[in-house]
């Protein structure tokens, strides 16, 4: 019985890193495609706000400078999401990365609620919205409070 205890030692140090391994998987299957699809919906979205909040530069220019500083933050932190996933395939990495998503999608929110902006640029926030829950949701973190 003694000559088992290493071997119990060791699969004891061992057995968290199989098992997380095992959780996150291989990230090029179902899991990786979702995930694909979900960063490039709100990639292809944040874009599509980019553009709205561009063509309000005529009108409300001040809170337009606020609003396009917090889009274009968006835009580069799923920028920096879809690099790493596409780069390392690394759940965890990756996932780190989008709690500055977040954040600027909370920002952005903040501002469209102090200023009423045309509706179509309401419109795009709210799909965007939509896609970010959508992103927190595949790396596990708590559904967006708007």
């Amino acid at each position: 019985m003694r000559k088992y205890i290493p071997l119990f030692v060791a699969l004891a140090l061992v057995w968290p890193v199989v098992a997380q391994a095992q959780r996150y998987g291989d990230e090029r299957g179902e899991r990786g495609e979702r995930i694909d699809r979900v960063i490039r919906d709100c990639e292809g979205r944040t874009a599509d706000f980019r553009r709205a909040v561009e063509r309000l530069w005529g009108r409300e220019r001040h809170e337009g400078d606020e609003l396009d500083r917090e889009a274009a933050r968006l835009d580069r932190s799923l920028h920096r999401i879809r690099e790493t996933w596409n780069r390392e395939r690394d759940y965890r990495r990756t996932r780190s990365n989008v709690g500055a998503a977040i954040d600027s999608g909370r920002e952005i929110n903040r501002i469209l609620r102090r200023h009423r902006f045309h509706e179509r640029l309401q419109n795009e926030w709210e799909a965007i919205r939509h896609e970010l829950n959508n992103l927190a949701e595949v790396f596990e973190q708590p559904r967006i409070r708007w």
